[in-house]
């Protein structure tokens, strides 16, 4: 079971993904090449002219349960650190 404090730090760097993703990729950490496709996606996408939305992939947000890390991917198996299979947060 987890704590609270690492619920919040789990939370954190949900929040700190989200917003680099939204953002355009602007401060992103190296959460690998998924990340930055769903990213290169959206800011393609958005320059594309349109709403976009229909056209955009669903992304999902993944952590790894051996070192914490939280992925935003289209799909992702394996955390890009340590390699240990990631379970998709819901």
């Amino acid at each position: 079971m987890t704590t609270i404090l690492q619920q919040l730090v789990m939370l954190d760097k949900i929040k700190k993904s989200v917003s680099d993703v939204l953002s355009g990729g602007k401060g992103q950490s190296d959460n690998g090449p998924e990340a930055s496709a769903v990213t290169n996606n959206r800011v393609q996408a958005s320059s594309a002219g349109g709403d976009g939305a229909a056209d955009e992939p669903e992304s999902n947000l993944y952590e790894c349960p051996s070192c914490d890390s939280v992925f935003v991917a289209i799909d992702k198996e394996t955390c890009s650190s340590c390699r240990t299979p990631v379970e998709q947060i819901e």
